[in-house]
């Protein structure tokens, strides 16, 4: 527990800290010493305890934050059942909803502008209308590769080695725990793989020489619009991946049996078209131990 002192009722010189120390150590050598953690004493005046106890934990929500071109929204829920004060083992699901970010969009109605005719790199149909005939700019979007979870479930065992109590402005006592949670987990997703040619044969992007002119027939131009954006983006594959989660977090105990829950995972898909993809999620919801 953190103790405060108010300087109003407090006053001490360096004196008086040394002649206070020396008696403690004094005391302590007089009577003995023993650790709070050691024996069942540990638990004896802890309000909320955890052996045997069931923990609810919905809803959770949060986001994956290390994505290039999508925002992706989690919610979901788990169970944990603590065997002891230390360790318990838990299960969560969460759904992932998905929107893309607008350097998605700009990458797949990027332009190919050899001339520079074009006062930006991405955009709509209507700038190539409103150039003239001859023009050589057209669209030549980029499809790289891009990971939409769907779902991801887990399985972890967590370590809470640390419960602590703290005065806030000297009338309320605040609760919380500090855990640490490793397991195992499965995340479902929509792959899409790289792309290079269009829906209408040309490829996307290419060299071009200093008039404008290529050798080969690249990208696609205003009438061709399935063949760009998301019309055009290549047919997504559904795929499953075992991932490694680690993570930690802290509980803010309230109400005899609620909590509010802030935690970060590093979860690492395994045996991806990379070798392997890292997710870093942070989450926060409400809990209720039973």
């Amino acid at each position: 527990m953190t103790r405060f002192f108010h300087p109003r009722f407090y006053s001490f010189g360096l004196l008086d800290l040394l002649i206070l120390f020396l008696s403690l150590s004094l005391a302590s050598m007089a009577f003995g010493y023993d650790r709070a953690i050691e024996g069942a004493d540990n638990v004896r005046n802890k309000l909320y305890p955890r052996k045997s106890k069931f923990e609810v934990n919905i809803p959770n929500a949060g986001l994956i934050l290390n994505q290039s071109y999508v925002d992706s929204f989690v919610l979901g829920g788990g169970i944990i059942y603590h065997m002891s004060e230390e360790w318990g083992v838990g299960f969560d699901g969460v759904q992932v909803l998905n929107s893309d970010k607008a350097e998605r969009s700009c990458i797949e109605q990027f332009y190919n502008d050899p001339l520079d005719e074009l006062g930006s790199v991405c955009g709509d149909e209507d700038e190539l209308l409103a150039l003239p005939e001859g023009s050589k700019a057209n669209f030549g979007p980029a499809y790289v590769p891009i990971r939409e979870i769907q779902n991801i479930f887990t399985l972890n065992a967590i370590w809470t080695p640390v419960y602590g109590k703290q005065l806030i402005f000297m009338s309320a006592t605040s609760y919380f725990d500090l855990f640490f949670e490793f397991g195992l987990g499965l995340a479902l997703s929509d792959f899409y793989p790289k792309q290079d040619t269009l829906r209408n044969g040309n490829q996307s992007r290419g060299v071009f020489d200093a008039d404008g002119n290529s050798d080969d027939n690249l990208g696609a131009g205003p009438d061709e619009l399935y063949a760009v954006g998301e019309d055009g983006r290549p047919d997504p594959e559904s795929q499953q991946h075992v991932l490694a989660n680690l993570g930690i977090g802290q509980k803010f105990h309230f109400g005899n049996r609620f909590h509010i829950k802030l935690y970060l995972r590093n979860m690492t898909l395994l045996g991806t078209d990379a070798g392997f993809d890292n997710l870093f999620v942070l989450y926060g919801g409400f809990g209720l131990r039973l």
